[in-house]
């Protein structure tokens, strides 16, 4: 490895350093008065739920890259918000579906808004191909990322 290319990874890694730390800064500095306190998991499986429609526990743990318990202990706190709601799988009456309520797809779509327009001023003095080229750029590295993950 040249320096040079060594140098581009050392980059690399402090900016994805700085980016996560000041990501976790803002979202616990951030008021929110859009309803209950999400953390970033309950967000994540709001969104998957909100984007994707209903699923089974199994399959939000394997979506969220996590143990069964883990997400079965996130949904049971979104239902005791009343954010998601339980029904029988129609395939196995013995399985339950995990939908957004209502109550969630609204809340989830209120603090998507908001962020959104957090970004916007984030990014208020770039170009659209500018913020073309990062949206570009993140999502072939979330692919990579996800690609080297489900390969182990």
């Amino acid at each position: 490895m040249s320096g040079r290319e060594s140098d581009e990874y050392a980059a690399i890694s402090r900016e994805l350093g700085q980016f996560m730390r000041r990501m976790m800064r803002v979202q616990s500095k951030r008021a929110d008065p859009d309803g209950p306190a999400l953390d970033r998991a309950a967000f994540q499986l709001l969104h998957r739920l909100v984007a994707d429609g209903p699923a089974r526990l199994s399959t939000l743990a394997t979506d969220m890259v996590v143990d069964l318990s883990v997400v079965s202990r996130q949904i049971a706190a979104l239902e005791a918000a009343g954010l998601v709601v339980r029904t029988p799988d129609p395939a196995d009456r013995r399985a339950s579906l995990i939908a957004a309520s209502d109550a969630g797809t609204d809340l989830f779509n209120r603090k998507r808004a908001r962020f959104q327009e957090w970004l916007r001023t984030m990014l208020a003095d770039w170009t659209e191909d500018e913020r073309t080229e990062f949206a570009r750029l993140m999502k072939r590295f979330n692919e990579a990322m996800a690609s080297h993950d489900e390969g182990k």
